[in-house]
């Protein structure tokens, strides 16, 4: 719009300049040497505008020109943009719904030309993981960082994620090292390192990051109480083939909170009763009993052989006040009447257990106490029936 009336105002003034033109008088000469050339000066005077005027309309049309091709280039830019950016969202409703080549293929054909570079690099790391492709995965990555820099520890984030999906279990903990020497306190990274320690049945250096895993809320309370209870309970099993003195150790720290659990108590219970600290064992188990109640640490109490049978017997006695009907209780009774050689309690505890539910176990020491109490031929109906359950 502009050079059109540029062109209208310079015509305008041309054509009111010819009047005062014609009215100058004299004569321009022009000399080459020996040549030389006469102009009226009128005439000199209109070349000279119509000079001045071709050279400013072709500023004129030069300035116009490249106005217009910026706003060309600008539309056609414009279009690739519109266009990367839709190629974008196609790219990741693709990798949600789990097309994963076609995914990385918008992804990546996008991501020159628009500025999510990240997220389509990022996007496509994914889609080629789940095709497979590590290489191809590894190598997006890359140029995610290189399009962000400052967006290190988010590309160092999906990769462990990745890694860790992959089974590449040390691969990502060496990753996650790296991200900790850049924020040893980012609670993503925490909880991956937990993840990755679990994976690896590192279970003292997962117990390790349990204090800031507690500071820093990375799970709720009953998670964080799992997760610790899960790591002792591994360590102390791999413990226990390693003589009583290292589980000893171990067991001083543990945390007191978890000493309490029955799973946890069963383990150290069974290691004092392998090395025939009887009386040690029992009192832990009376302890534990005493808030959560354990038929596995019922049983071993009623395995284990004290010097004092007749204490050990009154005492899971008072276990049937609160638990009447539980017959792996009323065999452990069985068992410590035996020790206690009081056959007739014996007796009458096993054929409790038997009512509720007949076992091979509770058979095998009712015929025990039926030899003590001088009936063999009941002792071999009792041994009969319990063979038969055994086989079943």
């Amino acid at each position: 719009m502009k050079f059109r009336w540029y062109v209208i105002t310079g015509i305008f003034i041309g054509l009111l300049s010819v009047p005062f033109i014609r009215h100058v008088k004299g004569s321009t000469y022009i000399v080459f040497e020996k040549t030389a050339i006469e102009f009226q000066n009128y005439f000199a005077v209109t070349a000279l505008v119509i000079a001045f005027l071709v050279l400013w309309f072709g500023w004129l049309l030069i300035r116009y020109l490249l106005t217009t091709s910026n706003k060309t280039l600008g539309w056609f830019g414009g279009r690739r943009s519109i266009k990367a950016r839709q190629q974008t969202i196609d790219g990741m409703i693709a990798l949600s719904e789990g097309h994963w080549k076609t995914a990385q293929t918008l992804l990546v054909k996008s991501a020159n030309s628009n500025d999510t570079r990240l997220i389509n690099y990022l996007g496509a790391a994914r889609a080629a993981q789940q095709q497979g492709d590590l290489a191809k995965r590894d190598e997006f990555l890359k140029l995610a960082a290189q399009s962000e820099p400052d967006a290190q520890m988010a590309v160092g984030l999906t990769q462990v994620e990745l890694q860790l999906e992959s089974q590449q279990y040390e691969s990502a903990l060496a990753s996650l090292k790296h991200l900790k020497s850049i924020n040893a306190n980012h609670p993503f990274v925490l909880k991956l390192l937990q993840k990755a320690y679990s994976k690896l049945e590192d279970w003292k250096s997962l117990i390790g990051i349990i204090p800031k895993l507690k500071k820093h809320q990375v799970f709720s309370e009953q998670e964080l109480f799992d997760i610790e209870k899960m790591a002792w309970l591994n360590r102390l099993r791999r413990a226990q083939n390693k003589g009583f003195e290292k589980m000893e150790t171990l067991w001083s720290e543990v945390p007191k909170n978890l000493k309490k659990q029955p799973e946890i108590a069963l383990i150290y219970s069974q290691t004092l009763a392998q090395h025939e600290k009887n009386e040690s064992a029992e009192n832990l188990i009376q302890q534990t009993l005493k808030s959560n109640w354990d038929i596995a640490l019922v049983e071993l109490y009623g395995n284990i052989k004290t010097d004092n049978p007749n204490k050990q017997l009154a005492n899971a006695e008072q276990w049937l006040k609160s638990q009447p009907s539980d017959e792996k209780l009323l065999i452990a009774l069985g068992k410590l009447s035996l020790n206690a050689q009081l056959w007739g309690k014996a007796k009458t505890y096993l054929e409790q257990s038997i009512e509720i539910k007949p076992t091979a176990e509770a058979y095998l020491y009712l015929a025990k106490t039926f030899e003590q109490l001088g009936h063999p031929i009941n002792a071999q109906e009792a041994y009969q029936k319990g063979l038969k359950l055994s086989v079943e």
